[in-house]
C-alpha cells in the first residue's frame, strides 16, 4: 500500500505524477472526441449525398414507369398493329361459339381420296457428274420381312 501512496505523492517539476497522467488522459479523450465528430460530419455529408442520389433515381424510375404506361396503352398498340403489321380487329362474323367448332372442322377439312395419295418416287441413280460430290444417293433398300411364328419354330411358312 505504501508503494501506491508513493505514486500519488511523486512530483515532477512541482506537479504530482497522478495529476499529470489524468491531464494527459483528459487531453487524449478530448482529441478522440474531436476526431470522432469530424468523421461523423463526413459520414453525415455522405449520407445526405446518397439520399439526394436515391431521390433523383426514384424520380427517374417514376418517370420511366409513366413512360412505360404510356407506351403500353391498348389504343396505341392497336394503332401500331394496324399501321405497321396490317392487322385489324376481328369481325364479329369470324368469331365462333364452342358448339359450332365441330361444324367448322367438318366444313374446312377435306377427305383425301385414294387417287390423290401416291407412293413416293424411287430415288434416281447418281449421274456421272455427281461422282465428284461427297454426298451420293444410296440405292433404296427393301424393308426386312418379319418372320412368322412357324419359321421361328423351324417350320416352313
Amino acid at each position: 500500500m505504501n508503494g501506491l501512496m508513493r505514486l500519488f505523492e511523486q512530483r515532477i517539476r512541482g506537479i504530482r505524477l497522478i495529476e499529470l497522467v489524468g491531464l494527459l488522459l483528459v487531453f487524449g479523450l478530448i482529441f478522440w472526441v474531436c476526431v470522432s465528430k469530424a468523421r461523423e460530419g463526413e459520414d453525415i455529408r455522405r449520407i445526405n449525398e446518397l439520399d439526394r442520389q436515391i431521390a433523383a433515381e426514384q424520380a427517374a424510375v417514376d418517370s420511366l414507369r409513366i413512360k412505360v404506361a404510356q407506351l403500353e396503352r391498348p389504343g396505341r398498340l392497336e394503332q401500331l398493329a394496324v399501321e405497321y403489321l396490317g392487322m385489324k380487329p376481328t369481325d364479329p362474323s369470324h368469331e365462333a361459339r364452342l358448339e359450332s367448332l365441330g361444324e367448322i372442322s367438318r366444313a374446312t377439312s377435306k377427305p383425301m381420296s385414294p387417287a390423290s395419295v401416291t407412293a413416293p418416287a424411287p430415288p434416281e441413280p447418281a449421274s456421272a457428274g455427281a461422282a465428284d460430290d461427297l454426298i451420293t444417293v444410296a440405292p433404296a433398300r427393301r424393308a426386312p420381312e418379319v418372320a412368322s411364328a412357324d419359321s421361328r419354330r423351324g417350320g416352313r411358312p
